[in-house]
């Protein structure tokens, strides 16, 4: 009998503009707008029949194995079942270069990998923008306060910008920056993990609160900054305008920063780095910071060396989300 396997897998995203306005409560009022990238780390998805029994097994940092659909405590492996119609006999296992909660759109890159990846299993191939609209749906059906970036970006790779209308229709472009404006984003990135996974949820929900609209137009004013300085080839004004959109973002909750990032923060601003910020809702995960030139660039890494870091290299990830079938 010959046995198969399908593999998804799914790059992660770094926010670079406009992060929070993709939320429901913000773009239902005032439109949303996003400038985002994919980078080369990624969740990978394997799926296969079972062979032992009719059950359903997920293995994840828990494995499940139960009768039915509704049984599975992984929310999302399991509305993403419910969506694709799988009822039995099938085995999901997840292996992810980064934990969860550390701002990179771990849930995003994860259902999207799963709708892409069952939908294969069933000889399907369902595209990307469509994996991407469901999967926000998914988030959506458990509750969560998760916007349109995480599953567009993952899915569709590379540099994206989204325009997000009133009624929730994201309109995608995919811009083309100079060769040497991608290098020079990449050679004077620093980009840090911090040893801390957080809940977003909780942070996510703190935003949704009529106090922060006024910030978030400030927000979508800088994102829109920053995309206009990577089509001008001008990232020194990039770092800068993280400076800016690190600071409005902190105003949005206090559970954004602590006191040890602060003095990360500073410590880099004040070896040299323009700017920077946490990832995704903050409290925890990535710090992403811009240099201006590779001195500068060395001494920040010198200066939060003794902070308990780990560099993380990347590079962009222009392919999305892709699946596989392998036959053994």
């Amino acid at each position: 009998m010959q046995s198969s396997i399908i593999l998804s897998r799914v790059p992660f995203r770094l926010p670079l503009g406009g992060g929070s306005t993709d939320m429901p409560s913000y773009y239902k009022k005032y439109g949303g707008f996003i400038f985002t990238a994919a980078i080369n780390m990624y969740m990978d998805v394997l799926i296969k029949a079972t062979r032992s029994d009719d059950l359903i097994h997920v293995h994840y940092k828990s494995f499940e194995a139960v009768p039915s659909v509704g049984e599975i405590r992984h929310e999302l492996a399991r509305e993403a079942l419910k969506m694709t119609g799988h009822e039995k006999g099938i085995a999901i296992s997840f292996k992810a270069d980064t934990p969860a909660g550390t701002g990179l759109g771990s849930s995003g890159a994860c259902s999207v990998a799963l709708l892409k990846g069952l939908s294969a299993y069933n000889g399907n191939e369902m595209p990307s923008e469509e994996a991407a609209e469901k999967s926000f749906e998914i988030t959506q059906s458990l509750g969560l306060h998760d916007g349109k970036q995480d599953p567009y970006a993952c899915a569709l790779g590379g540099f994206s910008v989204l325009d997000i209308d009133t009624d929730g229709k994201v309109n995608v472009t995919k811009p083309v920056f100079a060769k040497e404006t991608v290098d020079k984003f990449l050679n004077n990135t620093l980009l840090f993990y911090t040893g801390v996974s957080r809940e977003s949820d909780p942070i996510l929900a703190a935003q949704d609160k009529e106090k922060v609209l006024e910030l978030k137009h400030k927000t979508k004013a800088i994102g829109l900054e920053v995309y206009k300085a990577f089509q001008n080839g001008d990232l020194d004004r990039f770092g800068s305008l993280m400076d800016e959109h690190w600071r409005v973002k902190k105003s949005m909750s206090s559970q954004m920063a602590n006191r040890r990032f602060d003095e990360i923060y500073e410590a880099a601003k004040n070896a040299g780095a323009l700017g920077g910020k946490i990832l995704g809702a903050g409290g925890g995960g990535y710090f992403l910071f811009y240099c201006p030139s590779q001195k500068s660039k060395e001494s920040v890494r010198a200066a939060l060396s003794g902070y308990g870091l780990r560099e993380m290299d990347f590079s962009i990830d222009y392919k999305g989300a892709r699946v596989r079938r392998v036959n053994f």
